[in-house]
């Protein structure tokens, strides 16, 4: 209990104990000396002329000491334990890892050894209970044997019914465990088919608003394509002339009898200019794609073909413009460039005349989405000016013809009251080969270089023909000999579409809706 503890071998040391080693501190004999500092005893000093340990490890300045450590003070001892005060302590002299007994311990062992009262114990409840088993009454016995039996009987019947019972309650947890699995893959299949069905009504959802969304989104992108040439000498590139025609004394013209006029570059007549119409669509950058024989009409105009067999004449292009929906102006076409094998031409517009909603038709470079059967749309301006003026009120219509006479001044006229609009028809693709897809949504003449939709809603191929013992039969130049014609000409393809046009179509649409 005091403050202060020193142990060692000199006579006023609280601890004394006998060294077989001599101690380099010859002064007092005090070897370790203990403090008590806030509560907790601390090694202030050791002798360090001795191999003393703490729980086998060199003791360090202020180690704080712990119920049951034990200190080693030179290899052979002797070692000294610390407890709690209300424990009884010993200290056992002798060499590391051999085994000590304290003498008290060993004492009361023998002790407990060599007494007898255990057996004692046993022979006086074995007496005990023979006398007792004596005077209990016989039927006394019979009664509790048999409630033992009962208890017996009754504990194995209980534990028999609640074995039948968890057996029975597996059973049911097994078989609603096969009927919840059986549910299961019944929704699993149930949802399987829903989700087909889901998709086929999507498909068919979008095979059926497929014309209306594509006409909504890209129908300002398809424009008329209208123009004039006209035929001029060989050699002296002079214009050639109808014949001045001769009046009789009414006034009347004299007909010569002949059913194409006969041109001449010489004398006053007027100047031989033959109309045209055709349909082209926007593919970015002022780049126009259409058919050859749209922007050199004399390629498979009749007229032309019989008037060059019989004068000496060149086709030369005149006038070459382009009617946009909801554009009031035409626009000044360039014929660019135009292929040697597939009926493909590129004419460009000047990039500030672009129409601010025009938007850019996307081509399909894959080849995937052409196949038989496939959904197709068109879209193009078939009967020219004849067909937007059959849209119109029946007088009005012909109010305007009488009132325009020419092809250009109609076409004019209807651009600035925004009655230009191209027609769109839906069909399927009927055959294939490598240089023409054959589908059999109707068009018609003045519907050439118009552009065919596939079901992914890109362009797939340019219309070019029809087949005239089946208007149900048409032809298109495939897609990728127009990209390859684009490419040379110049043309990069747009990266995506743009998001302004694709947000303004899918206003439009909605409020259409």
């Amino acid at each position: 209990m005091t403050d202060t503890v020193r142990i060692g071998t000199g006579d006023d040391c609280d601890v004394k104990i006998r060294l077989a080693q001599t101690s380099t501190n010859e002064t007092n004999g005090t070897l370790i000396e203990v403090k008590r500092v806030d509560g907790t005893y601390r090694i202030t000093s050791v002798d360090q002329g001795l191999d003393i340990k703490l729980n086998g490890r060199s003791i360090k300045p202020n180690k704080i000491i712990n119920d049951g450590d034990e200190i080693w003070i030179g290899p052979s001892g002797p070692s000294i334990h610390f407890f709690p005060i209300a424990a009884t302590t010993a200290m056992v002299p002798g060499r590391r890892g051999s085994t000590h007994v304290a003498p008290f311990i060993e004492q009361a062992a023998m002790e407990a050894s060599a007494t007898a009262r255990r057996d004692d114990a046993k022979i006086f409840l074995r007496e005990f209970t023979r006398e007792l088993v004596r005077e209990i009454n016989p039927s006394t016995k019979i009664i509790l044997f048999a409630i033992i039996i009962f208890a017996v009987a009754g504990a194995l019947y209980i534990g028999f019914a609640q074995f039948n019972e968890a057996r029975r309650g597996r059973r049911i947890i097994a078989e609603q465990q096969a009927q919840l699995t059986a549910q299961q893959e019944q929704l699993k299949h149930a949802n399987d088919l829903l989700s087909k069905v889901a998709d086929s009504t999507e498909r068919l959802q979008k095979t059926i608003s497929l014309g209306e969304t594509l006409r909504v989104n890209y129908g300002a992108g398809v424009c008329l394509i209208y123009g004039s040439y006209t035929f001029v000498e060989a050699g002296t590139g002079r214009p050639l002339r109808m014949a001045e025609s001769q009046s009789n004394e009414s006034g009347n013209t004299i007909q010569n009898g002949t059913n194409q006029p006969e041109l001449t570059p010489e004398g006053n007549g007027q100047i031989a200019e033959y109309p045209f119409v055709g349909t082209g669509f926007h593919t970015g950058d002022g780049f126009i794609l259409t058919n050859r024989h749209v922007v050199q009409p004399w390629l498979a105009d009749e007229r032309a073909q019989s008037l060059t067999g019989t004068v000496n004449g060149k086709p030369r292009l005149k006038k070459l413009v382009a009617f946009f929906p909801d554009n009031p102006q035409p626009i000044t076409l360039k014929y660019k460039q135009a292929a040697s094998g597939e009926d493909v031409a590129v004419c460009t517009i000047d990039p500030k005349d672009i129409p601010p909603k025009a938007p850019v038709l996307p081509l399909e470079k894959a080849s995937d989405s052409v196949a038989i059967g496939r959904i197709v749309v068109t879209m193009g301006y078939p009967s020219g000016p004849d067909r937007l003026l059959a849209m119109l009120d029946e007088t009005e219509a012909r109010g305007i013809q009488n009132r325009y006479g020419s092809t250009e001044s109609l076409l004019a006229y209807l651009g600035q009251t925004k009655h230009i609009r191209p027609l769109m028809t839906q069909g399927n693709i009927t055959d294939l080969d490598a240089r023409r897809i054959v589908y059999d949504a109707r068009t018609g003449e003045g519907g050439s270089g118009g552009p065919l939709f596939g079901p992914s809603g890109r362009v797939i191929g340019i219309t070019f023909a029809i087949f005239t013992e089946n208007t149900a039969s048409n032809f298109a130049v495939p897609i990728h000999f127009a990209i390859s014609l684009l490419e040379k000409s110049g043309w990069t393809a747009p990266a995506t579409p743009e998001p302004e046009q694709k947000e303004a179509a899918n206003a439009s649409q909605a409020g259409a809706r």
